[in-house]
């Protein structure tokens, strides 16, 4: 009996022989891991052995040209990360993640600067609840101090919410 049958006893409700169960029992998955990854080793290095010297260092020009192909994708993705965090702390968005999928889906070059201002004013048009709300003291809103809800003492206040208290908090009332 193999892995599979045992597997397919334990699924089906049957019983597995107590040799397997101990066989079982005694399984390193991570042994295995490390002997597939050595047997892949040996295999390449008999299938490199049998191949002319030119086709070897195509073969290896090949692999080299795909890593660096990859290296160059993860380098432009890390870099578009990062001006989309730049974007975000100067606009004051506060969900870079979104605006990420938002430029994608538009195609905005965010190498551009004033295709990335344009984008920037659009989408905080279009979804203000993505973007810190700037208040200045003294608006007008009519409601005075005694009325907004102060933070809690253990709060920090470092979300929306708790900015918008803390402005309006400390704005002068107004008569």
């Amino acid at each position: 009996m193999n892995l599979k049958d045992a597997i397919n006893a334990l699924l089906t409700g049957g019983s597995i022989p107590d040799v397997l169960r101990q066989q079982l029992a005694e399984l390193d998955p991570e042994s295995l891991i490390t002997e597939l990854n050595g047997l892949r080793t040996q295999l390449d290095e008999q299938e490199n052995a049998k191949l002319t010297a030119e086709e070897l260092l195509k073969k290896q020009l090949a692999e080299a040209l795909s890593e660096r192909d990859d290296l160059q994708k993860r380098h432009r993705l890390l870099e578009r990360h990062n001006r989309i965090r730049e974007l975000a702390e100067q606009s004051g968005c506060e969900d870079p993640e979104y605006l990420d999928f938002l430029a994608e889906r538009q195609g905005v070059d965010l190498e551009d600067s004033g295709a990335a201002a344009e984008f920037i004013d659009r989408a905080a048009r279009r979804s203000p609840h993505c973007f810190r709300t700037a208040l200045n003291p003294g608006s007008g809103s009519g409601i005075t101090g005694s009325i907004i809800p102060h933070l809690p003492e253990n709060s920090d206040g470092s979300d929306r919410i708790g900015r918008i208290i803390r402005s309006l908090g400390s704005a002068p009332a107004v008569k």
